[in-house]
């Protein structure tokens, strides 16, 4: 984990996605409010109409669906240094579509949906960030879709330990089965077939 503080990792995060002017980064880091989440712990819930967005300083998360009989399919997941929200309300959504929730004992800074409104009036770079933040996801959607329609699930499996390296061996292997869409049984087949490979 970085040495600099919450705050300081969430600027540069921003600024890297749109830079942000000093007074207008004032403004939103006087707005922050620290939280701490237990382990299962929802961050945002199924159906939430506020637009919240969490800065992870520490812990793990995932995002799921629950279906009408209470199962749950997970959709991503998100470490430390990472910005969490419900985008789909951000971009228009009337409602949340989906759970968010700590995987261990997890701290954040939140943005609250007040800041969110009020800020898209202030200054151009908030509504730049917002648009980005959905940009972002909807790029990430469609890549998931794209490779749920043209990979198999091995090649889905090696390209989840590439792309959160740092995070799979914390998430447990039934949730990595859930996001790949199959049984726990059938991924510790995909494991023992790539270790012994």
């Amino acid at each position: 984990m970085s040495k600099l503080s919450g705050t300081e990792n969430l600027r540069i995060l921003l600024d890297s996605i749109v830079p942000l002017p000093a007074e207008e980064w004032r403004l939103l880091e006087a707005t922050l409010r620290p939280c701490v989440f237990a382990k299962n712990e929802a961050l945002i819930e199924t159906g939430a109409h506020e637009a919240i967005i969490h800065f992870l300083r520490l812990g793990l998360v995932r995002y799921f669906y629950l279906t009408e009989d209470g199962t749950e399919h997970n959709h991503t997941f998100a470490g430390e240094e990472s910005l969490v929200g419900c985008f789909p309300v951000l971009a228009g959504a009337e409602s949340c579509p989906f759970t968010v929730e700590a995987l261990e004992p997890t701290h954040t800074l939140r943005i609250g949906p007040e800041v969110v409104r009020a800020f898209a009036s202030r200054h151009p770079c908030w509504n730049q960030l917002w648009i980005r933040l959905v940009e972002h996801v909807a790029l990430r959607k469609a890549a998931r879709e794209q490779s749920f329609l043209l990979d198999s699930v091995e090649q889905r499996y090696r390209r989840f330990l590439t792309d959160h390296a740092d995070l799979a061996h914390r998430i447990p292997q039934y949730h990595i089965a859930s996001w790949l869409g199959i049984t726990p049984v059938a991924l510790s087949r995909i494991r023992k077939r790539i270790n012994h490979g």
